[in-house]
C-alpha cells in the first residue's frame, strides 16, 4: 500500500490532476487482487513511473485493459516508458493475456508514436469526449476525445518491436490520400470524400497540440474536429488505425483497409 500511495502524487505530477481525477490505491490495489496488475519503475531509488492495467471482458475473451501509464517528467524520453510496457506485456502473457487495450488522446503526437509505431498497436474504436470536460492540464480546452489501442500481445510484428526491431522507414505522404491536412499556405483543410476506395489514407495531426492550444486555441478546437471526422468516416468504412508517422516535420495516422483478426469491442 506505500508504493501505491505513491503514486498518486505522480499522477499529480505527470497530468497535472487534481486530487478527485487520480486514481485511488484503494482501486489498484482491489485491481490486483480481481486479476490485475501495478507495476512500477524506479530510478537511483526513486519512483519513476508505473502502469497499472485491469482484467476486462471482451466478447467471452479476457483482456487486459492498461488504464493508467506514467513517467515523471524528468526521466520522460529515456526509454523507461517502453521497458514499463514491455515489462507490462510480459507479465500479461505470463498471465495468460494475449490483447491490451488502452485508450489515448488522438491528437497527442507523442503518445500516438508510441503506440502505434514503437509498440506496434492498432485502433478500430474512437470514443467521442469520452470522459466529458476535463481540466487537467494536458486535457483542458478540448473535448476528451479518445482512440482505443489494441495491442495483439504475441503478434509477430509486436514482438518484433519488442526485441528491438526496426520500426517502419520513410513514408512518403500521397496529396490524393491526405484527409486532413495543412497546406502550402499553412491553412488546415478537411476533405474526406463521400466514396473511400483507396487502401490507405493520411490524417496530420499537430506535433504538439499543448503548444496549438496556447497558441490558439480557436484552430486546436477546429483540428480535433476534423480529424474526429475524418477518422470515425474512415472506421464506418471498415478503415483501422494501422501506423503512425513522421514525414517532413509533419505527423500523420495512416489508415489502412485491411483488418486484423479481432474480437468485437
Amino acid at each position: 500500500m506505500r508504493d501505491l500511495m505513491a503514486l498518486v502524487d505522480l499522477q499529480k505530477q505527470v497530468w497535472g490532476m487534481h486530487d478527485h481525477e487520480c486514481t485511488s490505491p484503494h482501486t489498484m490495489k482491489a485491481a490486483t487482487v480481481a486479476g490485475g496488475g501495478v507495476l512500477g519503475a524506479e530510478v537511483d531509488g526513486r519512483l519513476s513511473g508505473f502502469c497499472f492495467g485491469i482484467a476486462a471482458k471482451r466478447s467471452g475473451d479476457v483482456w487486459l485493459w492498461s488504464h493508467m501509464t506514467a513517467v515523471h517528467p524528468d526521466d520522460q524520453n529515456k526509454g523507461i516508458g517502453f521497458a514499463l510496457k514491455q515489462a507490462q506485456r510480459a507479465w500479461a502473457l505470463a498471465n495468460g493475456y494475449r490483447v491490451m487495450a488502452w485508450t489515448f488522446d488522438p491528437m497527442q503526437a507523442g503518445n500516438a508514436n508510441f503506440n502505434l509505431s514503437r509498440l506496434g498497436a492498432t485502433a478500430r474504436i474512437y470514443y467521442v469526449n469520452h470522459y466529458g470536460s476535463m481540466q487537467d492540464d494536458l486535457n483542458a480546452g478540448l473535448a476528451s476525445d479518445r482512440l482505443e489501442a489494441q495491442w495483439h500481445l504475441d503478434d509477430p510484428r509486436v514482438t518484433a518491436l519488442a526485441r528491438g526491431g526496426e520500426r517502419q522507414g520513410r513514408i512518403a505522404i500521397s496529396e490524393t490520400t491526405r484527409l486532413v491536412f495543412v497546406d502550402s499556405r499553412g491553412a488546415l483543410r478537411c476533405k474526406v470524400p463521400a466514396s473511400l476506395d483507396k487502401a490507405q489514407y493520411a490524417i496530420e495531426i499537430p506535433h504538439s497540440i499543448a503548444a496549438l492550444k496556447d497558441d490558439d486555441i480557436k484552430r486546436a478546437q477546429t483540428w480535433q474536429l476534423h480529424v474526429r471526422d475524418a477518422i470515425t468516416s474512415l472506421l464506418e468504412a471498415g478503415y483501422h488505425v494501422s501506423d503512425f508517422v513522421r514525414a517532413d516535420g509533419s505527423s500523420w495516422y495512416l489508415m489502412s483497409r485491411a483488418l486484423p483478426e479481432i474480437a468485437e469491442g
